[in-house]
């Protein structure tokens, strides 16, 4: 495919939300950036974000496409569509419950201007609550977490850091292309649902000898659903075994950022292989040097894990017991 030089894709998969999906197409219709396309791939089993989107009326540089997926593509299928099909050089991926922010898609786009080697630019994300309501505590903490700073901002020389520290957001990012179509989403089959942290750093072991550009600004507004991942089983588990395997060509600071993400995800991933009976890959991250033992909750959190080794079902008794605590 030929990409047009200026015409910016916003790539948006969707499924079953068709509220807060106009949300993020309403942020979409208000840039000011032009020209550009909004493409739309919906894997919902009903019409109704179909209808929604029938129903507007782009302003004039701005183009809306629509494809409907039956059956549906699942979310890396989905993405990988909506790549393989933006008419534009560069691509932005935005979940249907997140939000661009105003005039972020023309500060992005002058970033690759000002910076021609750069493969891909992207800003701090604020959090918003379900209602759509800003939470600047928690913005603030989420950019300090992952690295988005003042301080920090500008050319990153360093994409593989950028990556393993999660400086790289989930959504909201602008990138060439032809290289998000030739890196793509892995299926959960190989990396469960962990897919936008592994393009991330899958895309920085390409751009080795090219850049990133983090903007000191607000790119993209991302929401807290209770709908979101955080109770699913099925994130780290294959995502930390592909980080092991990580282990030619990076620098001592790449090495050591990917031990601490390692350490991150290591409690999740140790109870993933705990409930689906895989004993022994449990064990062995309890014993990698990754597992946390510190803190003042590092006993009894270790006394817990084993026993989940042992009888994976304690995990599903806990999480019944706190969501009817509430």
């Amino acid at each position: 495919m030929t990409a047009a030089p200026d015409l910016i894709t916003i790539s948006v998969p969707t499924y079953r939300r068709p509220s807060q999906l106009l949300h993020a197409l309403h942020s979409c219709l208000v840039q000011d950036y032009r020209p550009l396309e909004i493409d739309i791939g919906d894997d919902s089993p009903s019409a109704d974000s179909e209808e929604l989107v029938a129903s507007l009326v782009p302003p004039a540089g701005i183009s809306i496409r629509y494809q409907r997926h039956s059956p549906s593509l699942g979310q890396s299928g989905n993405v990988n569509s909506l790549f393989a099909r933006a008419r534009g050089s560069r691509i932005m991926l935005l979940h249907d419950d997140d939000v661009v922010a105003p005039g972020a898609v023309t500060a992005l786009a002058a970033a690759f201007e000002r910076e021609p080697e750069i493969v891909a630019a992207y800003g701090f994300q604020d959090v918003i609550a379900e209602s759509g309501e800003l939470d600047r505590a928690k913005s603030e903490a989420l950019n300090v977490r992952y690295a988005r700073t003042a301080a920090l901002a500008g050319i990153r020389t360093d994409p593989v850091l950028c990556a393993l520290r999660r400086q790289f957001p989930n959504d909201g990012y602008l990138v060439d292309a032809g290289l998000a179509r030739a890196v793509g989403y892995r299926p959960t089959s190989e990396v469960g649902e962990s897919c936008d942290t592994d393009f991330s750093l899958r895309l920085a072991l390409q751009s080795r000898g090219k850049a990133f550009y983090l903007l000191d600004r607000t790119t993209c507004r991302y929401r807290l659903n209770r709908s979101a991942l955080s109770g699913s089983r099925n994130i780290s588990w294959k995502f930390y075994d592909y980080l092991r395997s990580i282990t030619e060509l990076l620098t001592p600071s790449e090495r050591a950022a990917r031990d601490a993400l390692l350490s991150h995800i290591a409690v999740k991933a140790l109870t993933e292989n705990a409930v689906r009976g895989r004993r022994i890959s449990a064990l062995r991250i309890l014993l990698s040097g990754h597992y946390p033992l510190s803190g003042k909750l590092g006993v009894p959190k270790l006394l817990y894990h084993l026993g989940v080794i042992a009888v994976p079902q304690i995990d599903k008794l806990r999480r019944r017991t706190r969501e009817a605590i509430g």
